[in-house]
């Protein structure tokens, strides 16, 4: 189980140097690149280089560099581009991805992240950083932003402004991707103050789902001082929160109109569910079934009815079985039983296989994807026991191609053991100083 480490950044104090920034009208920010890590004067696809733009400068890792030669001041004519590999403050290592020309030292361009607020930008963006670190900078990372509660677990105006600040920073960067509304309801059962108690459900939301990462945060206002948490919670890598200070003044009177007030929603539970493939595998008893079933499944299709002639099979065998699980496949090419998280509530599950044709141990032919077994079935899970599905698929002609038999497990799986919420403190990080 993954613990939920924390880190304080303490912002207010960045604003100014935020502020004659946002002035800049080109709307890019450029660098240098300084080196070769490999020595070379001239670098080609796949060198690494180290540049002159870092996190200070609102770069993540996955960013990608357009390159341009020094001589071209005006930027019209890029040569090649790099993706950012590993961040530092005040620098970056890029690999180069495009090149139209060999690259030299030559002057690195990227656009500049926008932000409506100077004092919550700086937070948000140490959370951005925080969110792209573990990926692999390739790859895009499908993130779901919650809603943001004060510390009655109301939504107020703050609330909004505060998401609306996430949203904006978040999604200018083209490797998060917005997982939209078709999201699990039984996540937004859960407030930030319960992640650490529960991350281990919500993340097996999130993989039910297909998203990577949920991001939500509270705040409450002390005297003079606003504070806010932001959570993670990544279904494969660190969740964290951070903590944030800034003045409150700005903000005392959003923080007071409530939007949406706090209404407990019940917390969906987790069962496991045994998929189990029961296939039929049928041994043809004479030449003239064998007949029958070719006439049956041809359907007045002459070249299919020659190639299963020409076949001399004896086997009739489901293959390719593929299980749908609310939108998420499994495959059975290697098993014949998968454990699944399930919630409580109504799921679909669909079932589908080709038929093939084999003469002993050797695979001969399998019917086209128009002839392919499909079916689905709604179960309900109305409490918090395991259960088993079994599906049985049959290949042979005129009989029940599919068929479902769902039941509940007598034994139980162990208690779960629930993780300790642990604090880190990090350094603030300045971005975007000069």
């Amino acid at each position: 189980m993954k613990a939920i480490l924390a880190f304080l950044i303490c912002v207010s104090v960045f604003a100014g140097a935020y502020n004659c920034l946002a002035q800049d009208q080109d709307g890019f920010v450029t660098g240098q690149i300084t080196e070769s890590l490999e020595g070379k004067f001239k670098m080609l696809i796949g060198d690494k280089v180290l540049t002159s733009l870092g996190s200070r400068m609102g770069v993540i890792k996955g960013d990608i560099f357009t390159v341009y030669a020094n001589a071209d001041t005006l930027k019209t004519d890029p040569i090649g581009r790099c993706a950012v590999v590993q961040i530092y403050d005040t620098r970056s290592v890029c690999e180069v991805i495009e090149m139209s020309r060999e690259i030299g030292r030559d002057v690195v361009v990227l656009k500049k992240l926008a932000y409506d607020d100077a004092l919550i930008f700086p937070s948000i963006f140490t959370l951005l950083s925080k969110v792209a670190e573990p990926y692999p900078p390739h790859k895009k990372i499908k993130v779901f932003i919650y809603q943001v509660f004060d510390e009655n677990h109301n939504v107020t105006e703050l609330s909004q402004k505060i998401r609306k600040e996430m949203v904006k920073v978040f999604f200018q960067k083209n490797r998060m991707i917005p997982a939209g509304k078709i999201i699990s309801p039984a996540l937004t059962a859960y407030i930030p103050g319960e992640y650490d108690e529960y991350n281990k459900t919500i993340e097996d939301y999130l993989r039910k789902d297909r998203i990577d990462v949920i991001i939500s945060a509270t705040y409450k206002v002390v005297g003079d001082k606003l504070q806010i948490s932001y959570y993670k919670i990544d279904k494969d890598y660190e969740d964290i929160v951070v903590d944030s200070i800034v003045a409150s003044q700005p903000y005392t009177a959003m923080a007071a109109k409530v939007v949406i007030p706090y209404k407990e929603r019940k917390k969906e539970q987790i069962v496991k569910c045994d998929i189990i493939f029961k296939p039929v595998n049928y041994k043809t008893q004479s030449r003239d079934e064998r007949t029958d079933i070719i006439t049956a499944e041809t359907r007045d299709n002459p070249i299919l009815e020659y190639t299963l002639r020409r076949s001399e099979f004896n086997i009739l065998v489901p293959v390719n079985f593929v299980v749908n699980i609310d939108g998420n496949p499994i495959k059975f090419d290697k098993f014949q039983e998968f454990s699944v998280p399930l919630t409580t509530g109504e799921h679909t599950i669909t079932a589908s296989y080709n038929k093939g044709f084999y003469f002993n141990d050797t695979f001969l032919v399998a019917l086209p994807e128009s002839s392919i077994v499909k079916k689905s079935v709604i179960i309900s899970v109305d409490r918090p026991e395991d259960i088993v599905v079994e599906i049985q698929a049959n290949p042979l002609p005129r009989r029940e191609g599919l068929s479902f038999n769902v039941y509940r497990k007598t034994t139980r799986s162990s208690a779960i053991v629930k993780p300790v919420l642990t604090k880190e403190t990090a350094k603030p990080v300045e971005v975007f100083k000069d």
